[in-house]
């Protein structure tokens, strides 16, 4: 992994500074495949494309922020003392997701998956990978209403978003559906296709780490 140049970025609604890491090169070594999608790679993190301002508080996305300067790595540049002192964007929390959707931060489809899917996400991680934890009350009923909207914005022609919604139907329960997306996908995607047929039939709803045979 190769680290690029801290990007500087003002908040659009009120100018507050914030720093975004960016990544020169990177692999998937050590990488971790999860049924929801979720790839989680030391080697190839994923920084965040909204972030919430910590001066008024307002939600921005990264890509529509002014950049004011860049700082490179593993140097120090005491002109840029100002610019060093701005803390490093954060993902958004459960909650934050869930405020930004109801609020509208999802402008347009492509805005909405991305809030949709990272929320998905963020859910499951209260549970990934630990088979007796469980997703508290409180989120059950928004997680549903999630998925039952991203799942209308995935287009099955699409392999990707043909599994992903095999995935959410899946996690949902209506095996039967899932099982149905499943049958017909692209070779390179089939082994992805055959894990979650397995869990499937099995009637298995939880978030599973895949593994290539």
């Amino acid at each position: 992994m190769l680290p690029g140049p801290d990007q500087v970025i003002t908040c659009p609604h009120c100018g507050f500074l914030a720093k975004q890491r960016t990544l020169i090169s990177g692999n998937t070594i050590g990488a971790i495949l999860w049924s929801d999608g979720k790839l989680e790679a030391p080697m190839l993190p994923e920084f965040p494309a909204v972030v919430r301002c910590r001066g008024c508080k307002r939600f921005y996305w990264v890509d529509e922020a002014r950049v004011k300067g860049e700082i490179e790595p593993f140097g120090y540049q005491s002109q840029h003392l100002e610019l060093q002192r701005a803390e490093y964007t954060q993902h958004l929390t459960i909650d934050e997701y869930i405020e930004a959707l109801d609020t509208g931060v999802g402008s347009d489809m492509q805005k909405e998956r991305y809030l949709r899917v990272h929320f998905w996400w963020a859910v499951n991680d209260l549970v990934r990978g630990n088979a007796n934890a469980q997703i508290p009350v409180r989120y059950i009923q928004k997680l549903r209403e999630n998925l039952a909207k991203l799942s209308v914005l995935l287009d099955e022609n699409d392999p990707n978003e043909r599994i992903m919604k095999a995935e959410i139907a899946r996690e949902t329960g209506d095996f039967t559906r899932a099982i149905q997306l499943l049958e017909d996908v692209p070779a390179e995607f089939k082994w992805v296709a055959d894990s979650l047929m397995e869990l499937s039939k099995k009637k298995n709803s939880l978030v599973t780490q895949l593994r290539p045979d």
